[in-house]
């Protein structure tokens, strides 16, 4: 592997590089969710990234003392962290659902299931959240159809004389 020389090129390389090395690590992840995993790499420019699950500290103290049994506290919080991994995995599930009704796709029996499951489960929280993304959505929807419904006129309106 040679050094790339120049500089644009090889932070553009970098920032690929680093974006696929961390969606590997992600799927690794869902994949084995009791797995540790912790990377560490340095931009060109010497700007630190890092990705690490469940918890920084759960995969150095596995690093730096491998055959020692974590502390109830830092277990505690590895859990808590991949609980929080697979919730937030869900919500993304049902986004993705949500998403498929919305662009008119024809949605499944089983993504039906979990859309119902998902609504069970909303908070006053959820609720709030999909209210103000309504009020954002609402005028350029309405503005669209308007668009829409006026370009439809035009387009079934006679030709002019000159034509």
């Amino acid at each position: 592997m040679e050094k790339i020389e120049n500089e644009t090129t090889r932070l553009v390389t970098f920032s690929k590089r680093k974006s696929s090395l961390y969606k590997k690590a992600s799927k690794l992840v869902e994949k084995y969710d009791d797995v540790d995993l912790g990377i560490i790499s340095y931009s060109p420019n010497g700007k630190p990234y890092s990705f690490f699950h469940p918890t920084f500290g759960s995969v150095v103290g596995h690093f730096v003392s491998p055959d020692t049994q974590p502390s109830i506290d830092s277990g505690i919080v590895a859990a808590n962290a991949r609980i929080k991994v697979t919730e937030r995995r869900g919500q993304l599930d049902n986004l993705d659902i949500i998403e498929k009704i919305i662009s008119n796709q024809t949605p499944g029996a089983n993504d039906m299931e979990n859309l119902w499951e998902y609504i069970d489960n909303v908070n006053e929280q959820d609720v709030k959240r999909l209210e103000e993304w309504l009020d954002l959505v609402d005028p350029k929807l309405n503005h669209k159809l308007m668009m829409l419904e006026n370009g439809a006129v035009s387009s079934t309106q006679a030709p002019p004389n000159n034509a």
